[in-house]
């Protein structure tokens, strides 16, 4: 079942309905936002084969600014498909589709090229190429999400080195 409580850890098996719930959305977006975005990119635990996930979609948005003028647009539209803007990053700006209680997908607004773009890919094609550090990361994700099934900051803080060590080989490779 696709969906999970805001601030919470509960991880699923990964489930190839996934892959097709993405491909939904993504037409959905697609439709929606047409030539204001350069790509659309699943990514995240969601997107790995093997890889358990928090059953939550996760989309990288690929667009030529993510600069304050330019997001209004994407507000308006993304919010007539159930989304809420929720956060500004240094990097990119964060959108949840659903409500508190069941979060179904994640939208991050990137400048393509950017590197908040490139090592989302970089991570997620590492690990479905390389079964070792795919099952060091299970286990780790398993682990984190035993002691921190509460508080969604430190598990997703916790992951922060292991993903970045991961996106360093992938960039040496």
């Amino acid at each position: 079942m696709l969906g999970l409580k805001r601030g919470t850890v509960r991880l699923e098996k990964n489930h190839k309905e996934w892959k097709s719930l993405f491909e939904i959305e993504k037409q959905t977006l697609l439709d929606t936002l047409g030539n204001l975005i350069l790509d659309i990119e699943h990514v995240g635990s969601t997107s790995i084969p093997e890889v358990p996930a928090k059953p939550i979609i996760d989309i990288r948005l690929a667009v030529s600014s993510i600069e304050d003028d330019y997001l209004k647009q994407f507000i308006e539209l993304l919010e007539n498909l159930g989304y809420h803007y929720m956060h500004k990053f240094p990097d990119r700006h964060f959108f949840a589709k659903g409500p508190e209680e069941r979060r179904t997908h994640h939208i991050s607004i990137v400048e393509y090229g950017s590197d908040s773009w490139s090592d989302s890919l970089l991570f997620r094609d590492y690990l479905i190429k390389n079964e070792v550090e795919r099952e060091e990361y299970t286990k780790l994700k398993d682990d984190l999400a035993k002691k921190f099934e509460n508080d969604r900051p430190s598990y997703t803080r916790e992951k922060e080195k292991f993903i970045e060590n991961i996106i360093k080989k992938a960039k040496s490779v």
